[in-house]
């Protein structure tokens, strides 16, 4: 006869902890299944974007994309008629800009265009997980060619605006170098060109110590709303969890669904690979005319990095701001923000853009 010894302490840990998470899970999963996901469908249908899809017979690749088609006015040019496009982050769906545009009111006569990038979205829904054999990760050459070949198949006027953040920033930034035909003004929050993604992150990920958006417990979860504010080690922020514990659970479980197991890691892996084109140290595009929006603290995509590729430096004014080498460049900066919450633990990002974002991106030629 043999006899268990059992420790517990760790036992009755373990039996309080299970169903605490499962609890958290379930007030989660409602409040985001229920609340959000009603408010979400709520939010898109205001904004009265339609999801669409399209096929790009040269890259022999099918776009989906959700678009706002424009109320024409009278004596109005359609084949110049005013439009704006807008480029969603990493893990991201192009639904998920909804809020963010509703919340800057754009005129009924303005195009608005909000494509999905490679490897995400409807991309994963329709292509990875129904063929994971045949599944091709993006390069940022192809991301390039299909963005830019969609914005001729969709007609998009020569009278274009564009905003991008974070992945999308970089985007935004290398289809407006490409294509100044078509994108005559821009606006670039925290873009993560290559040089300017956070270099302790960029190791993380290839080393595997860090699973940025690549989450395989509540404890990522919570590490990575740290680093999305401030960062993990900040212990100056009022709050140092910028979303309540009872979520984490829920942003865990949602993000296994929202991809297969890796599938952003091995994206980031491949678009962190430096090539001769997309690895220039400082800005390749000084003709365009862009602002430049960037968090103080941002730990994924990194301020003073950003200020050097832009060639930015404090100017002589008494108000202490900044200014790039590039004429057409305006660089700003949100202090004391992270990449998507600010350190006060009530603000985000977005809100505090908006004002700015507005005013500039609706700001057609004539400026």
């Amino acid at each position: 006869m043999t006899a268990t010894i059992i420790n517990q302490r760790s036992s009755s840990e373990t039996i309080i902890r299970v169903p605490q998470r499962k609890i958290e899970a379930l007030v989660g999963g409602v409040l985001m299944n229920t609340v959000g996901k009603a408010a979400q469908k709520h939010i898109l249908n205001k904004s009265k974007l339609v999801a669409k899809e399209i096929h790009l017979p040269k890259c022999g690749y099918t776009m989906y994309y959700h678009e706002r088609e424009a109320v024409n006015e009278p004596n109005q040019d359609v084949h110049n008629h005013p439009t704006i496009i807008f480029f969603h982050g990493l893990s991201m769906r192009s639904e998920e800009l909804a809020g963010f545009i509703k919340s800057l009111d754009i005129p009924p006569h303005i195009r608005i265009l909000c494509p999905e990038q490679m490897g995400h979205g409807r991309d994963i829904d329709n292509r990875l997980r129904t063929d994971p054999d045949n599944y091709t990760m993006p390069t940022h050459q192809r991301m390039l060619e299909s963005t830019s070949e969609f914005l001729d198949v969709v007609k998009c006027s020569s009278n274009t605006n564009a905003f991008g953040i974070s992945l999308g920033g970089a985007v935004c930034y290398y289809i407006q170098n490409h294509r100044p035909d078509i994108i005559q003004r821009a606006i670039l929050v925290s873009p993560a060109i290559l040089c300017c993604v956070d270099k302790d992150l960029v190791n993380g990920i290839r080393d595997g110590t860090s699973n940025f958006f690549c989450l395989k417990s509540r404890q990522d979860a919570k590490l990575l709303m740290r680093d999305l504010s401030t960062g993990r080690d900040d212990d100056t922020r009022k709050k140092k969890d910028p979303v309540p514990k009872f979520f984490l659970e829920t942003v865990y479980r949602e993000a296994r669904k929202k991809s297969p197991e890796g599938h952003f890691r091995e994206l980031l892996l491949h678009l962190l690979e430096p090539t001769d084109e997309y690895a220039a140290a400082k800005d390749v595009d000084t003709e365009s005319h862009r602002l430049v929006i960037w968090p103080e603290k941002d730990r994924i995509i990194n301020y003073e990095e950003g200020k050097q590729f832009f060639q930015v430096s404090s100017s002589d004014n008494k108000d202490g701001g900044l200014i790039s080498k590039s004429a057409n460049t305006e660089f700003e900066c949100v202090a004391d923000c992270g990449h998507v919450f600010h350190s006060d633990g009530r603000g985000i990002l977005f809100d505090i853009i908006r004002p700015r974002v507005k005013e500039y991106l609706l700001n057609f030629k004539g400026y």
